[in-house]
């Protein structure tokens, strides 16, 4: 019995240490692509994602991520955003058609470059082009 509750009491300390993020090993192609890429962020979480690998960091008050394959190619970045920063065009798309206020925005880019900006309403993610030109909606993440 006393070593259940050292064993529940060990695992308890591990989980509010560590939160929501399970160690991940991350391939050192993976991680030295990603230190290229961003030499300003020590220490980032990493998880998994669809085989790649997604390293997530707070900067400027905002949440950040990019992915990468585990060869170390740039797979795609997220950054959260104000979503007054978002392209006129974008919000008024969402003030003419959605009629719901955006709680969250974010910009993001793929692996060829392209930039996106993404309004968060209701579960719905609504992906805007570089100038705020509406291109589709698909799921909140």
């Amino acid at each position: 019995m006393k070593n259940q509750i050292i064993g529940m009491a060990i695992a308890a300390i591990s989980f509010t240490s560590f939160g929501a993020y399970a160690q991940v090993h991350v391939p050192q192609m993976a991680k030295e692509a990603f230190m290229k890429a961003y030499p300003q962020v020590h220490n980032p979480k990493w998880e998994t994602e669809n085989g790649n690998f997604e390293g997530n960091w707070k900067e400027g008050g905002y949440d950040h991520s990019a992915m990468f394959s585990p060869s170390g190619k740039f797979v795609g970045s997220e950054t959260d955003i104000s979503p007054e920063k978002l392209p006129q065009m974008a919000k008024n798309y969402m003030t003419k058609n959605v009629h719901a206020k955006v709680k969250e925005a974010s910009l993001n880019k793929d692996a060829n470059g392209t930039t996106t900006f993404e309004a968060d309403v209701k579960g719905k993610a609504y992906i805007f082009d570089k100038n705020g030109q509406f291109l589709k909606i698909g799921e909140d993440d």
